[in-house]
């Protein structure tokens, strides 16, 4: 069994700057857990918005800016907790294969039907100048190909 800390650290939600949070409230009970960051959010924002603390003395206690306080409350307001969770870092899909490439790619791989990734490629930087990784056109139909079967 996974001890609370791997669970945290697995799912993203490990405070890495939990030596940071100072408020007394993770000092009353062990349901407290200054390494839970989504919990020190919480109780961050709560400290503020029912208990009446200052803005600065909950960001100082949490281990936050004040700035990041306001992120957060405003993130809190528009979606909840689930607004707390970590994202994952970094970019969020192919920045390259959109509009013109995925229309191009798509057409030529309709038209040329045992087209490898390579060949089409080439044929995309030669037809419009801009280079995408073989790899990243075989994800692209590969993601695409598993949407219709799935369907």
């Amino acid at each position: 069994m996974q001890s609370r800390e791997e669970v945290l650290k697995e799912n993203g939600s490990f405070n890495r700057s939990f030596m940071n949070v100072h408020a007394a409230v993770f000092s009353i009970s062990p349901f407290f857990d200054k390494k839970d960051l989504v919990q020190v959010k919480y109780e961050m924002l709560r400290a503020v918005t029912k208990d009446g603390d200052s803005v600065s003395n909950a960001a100082e206690e949490f281990g936050f800016s004040r700035k990041t306080y306001y992120q957060l409350s405003k993130a809190f307001d528009g979606g909840g907790l689930n607004a707390l969770m970590p994202k994952k870092p970094g970019p969020k899909g192919p920045s390259k294969l959109q509009g013109d490439v995925s229309a191009f790619i798509d057409s030529y791989s309709a038209d040329h039907e045992n087209a490898k990734a390579r060949e089409i490629a080439t044929q995309l930087e030669a037809a419009q100048g801009i280079r995408v990784h073989p790899r990243t056109i075989e994800r692209y139909l590969e993601k695409k190909t598993s949407r219709f079967t799935a369907l």
